[in-house]
């Protein structure tokens, strides 16, 4: 009777102790998927042509200038990725 009790007690901790594993394990990886996408972001961020572009766009409004910088950003790749990241920075210091 002894045995079976130890058994069973030594069978519930090494459950215990392997979950508690996993659920840290599972938060590191969604820790180091956050900090890789703000990395990401911020790489997107620093692209000098994009953030004159933004400027200009920003700048000049529905004038002439301002609609060939929209069209301009809106047209490219690097244009749109710059946007969802300037997006995602403001929603991130925003609250």
């Amino acid at each position: 009777m002894k045995n079976i009790l130890l058994f069973t007690a030594t069978i519930a901790l090494s459950t215990y102790t392997f979950a508690g594993n996993m659920s840290s394990d599972e938060n590191m990886k969604a820790t180091h998927d956050q900090s890789k996408d703000k990395r990401s972001f911020e790489n997107i961020l620093n692209n000098d042509e994009m953030k004159r572009l933004h400027k200009r766009m920003t700048r000049y409004g529905m004038s002439e200038p301002g609609m060939e910088a929209r069209v301009e950003m809106i047209t490219t790749e690097e244009g749109r990725a710059y946007h969802k990241a300037l997006e995602e920075a403001e929603k991130n210091t925003a609250g």
